[in-house]
């Protein structure tokens, strides 16, 4: 056998360069979907809705103090996508990371929500809901909640929206987002789906915390999101483990 290769030990090195190829391949894949969800979320919307926003601006008799208090609206709004988006380089990166005052930040968004828009958000975080949470999970569910709330305002026309995050008595946490919108068809299960990008990426965000995300909706009387995972990914390095159950 001296000076010739073993037909056994090529194939092994085969295979392997082949299983280190696909799990490159894999790992690109999940990079990408990763890099369209988080910029659908966190640039396209932002971006969309100060545009919207300064459009309106245009169309109002203004004045100095108007015109102050718009700029200021854009200088908060760039200030937030900022910090939204070194989270998703932190993410991107792996690196590790808390967010601190989690209900605050949502009070915050949910002040700015009403002023651009009329629409009521109210937030209730339950007294024992740990502070601060891990990043990866806070921007998880602050997008979730922003999806949900944007959309009961554009696809079902509400005009409140109430946030409540509490943790059950079985290890889970909870996040339920319940609008007074005019809901989907009986007949539609998955018609919040239609909405594009925004529903399938609220899905993944569930199952990145190893959760699960529900809808519940009937014509005319609302639609109520509810998001339920591990209290661990709160507060716990490491992968969210397996999916939740329905039931808590």
């Amino acid at each position: 056998m001296s000076g010739q290769s073993d037909p056994l030990f090529l194939l092994d090195s085969e295979m392997l360069a082949h299983k280190a190829d696909d799990d490159d391949a894999a790992a690109d894949d999940r990079v990408k979907r990763q890099l369209a969800r988080e910029l659908h979320d966190q640039v396209v919307q932002d971006l969309t809705a100060m545009l919207i926003d300064l459009e309106n601006f245009k169309r109002a008799p203004f004045d100095s103090q108007t015109t102050v208090m718009q700029v200021d609206s854009v200088q908060g709004s760039l200030r937030t996508m900022l910090g939204r988006l070194r989270g998703m380089l932190y993410g991107l990166r792996g690196e590790d990371a808390w967010e601190p005052e989690f209900g605050e930040n949502l009070r915050v968004f949910a002040v700015h929500h009403a002023a651009r828009t009329g629409v009521q958000v109210l937030i209730r975080v339950s007294r024992d809901w740990p502070e601060p949470i891990r990043r990866p999970a806070a921007l998880h569910l602050f997008r979730i909640v922003h999806e949900a709330v944007n959309n009961a305002r554009q696809h079902g026309g509400a005009r409140s929206v109430r946030v409540s995050l509490r943790l059950t008595e079985r290890g889970f946490a909870r996040i339920t987002i319940q609008d007074d919108g005019s809901g989907l068809p009986a007949d539609d299960d998955e018609g919040l789906s239609r909405s594009g990008m925004g529903m399938l990426g609220m899905r993944e965000r569930a199952l990145l915390l190893g959760g699960t995300l529900h809808v519940e909706s009937a014509t005319g009387r609302g639609t109520t999101v509810r998001v339920v995972f591990p209290q661990a990914v709160l507060t716990a390095p490491g992968d969210a483990g397996p999916p939740a159950p329905a039931g808590p």
